[in-house]
């Protein structure tokens, strides 16, 4: 009886050992395929920013827009409309929607659409495009939000 039990007990040993090693096997292939997927991504959105770059700085002028970079691509801006900037200033402490204003009446790249896309996966990039366009209409302070 305990050789039967024995044998039971290394039976199911080998069958759990084999199901690991099918499901290790199963995720590594996951892996390496999503691993190849992100890569062909980030080179798709390499070669996208890279077009809208040179389209933007042959437009606009390269020392009139600035660019964000992300993981999910770049934002590219361009120097503000004196009078949008103005009321920007005129607000006082900047809000998130005064940001918001300020950063798509100069947004060049990407679409509004895609814009908002981003915002929604990293919102921080309000942020850096806002202090961008502030950069480029000649103010040098890092933080937009302290508007001194």
């Amino acid at each position: 009886m305990e050789q039967t039990n024995t044998q039971d007990l290394e039976a199911r040993l080998a069958a759990a050992r084999e199901r690991t090693r099918a499901a290790k096997a199963k995720r590594e292939a996951a892996e390496v395929e999503s691993a190849t997927i992100r890569e062909v991504e980030q080179a798709e959105i390499e070669a996208a920013d890279q077009e809208a770059i040179a389209d933007a700085e042959e437009k606009h002028g390269a020392h009139r827009i600035a660019v964000v970079r992300s993981s999910l691509g770049c934002v590219i801006v361009k120097r503000p409309n004196p009078l949008v900037y103005k009321r920007f200033r005129d607000k006082g402490e900047a809000k998130t929607a005064d940001l918001e204003t300020l950063a798509r009446h100069a947004l060049v790249y990407p679409s509004p659409p895609k814009f908002d896309a981003m915002l929604q996966e990293l919102p921080a990039i309000l942020d850096h495009a806002a202090n961008k366009v502030v950069e480029l209409a000649g103010f040098n302070s890092k933080e937009v939000g302290k508007k001194s």
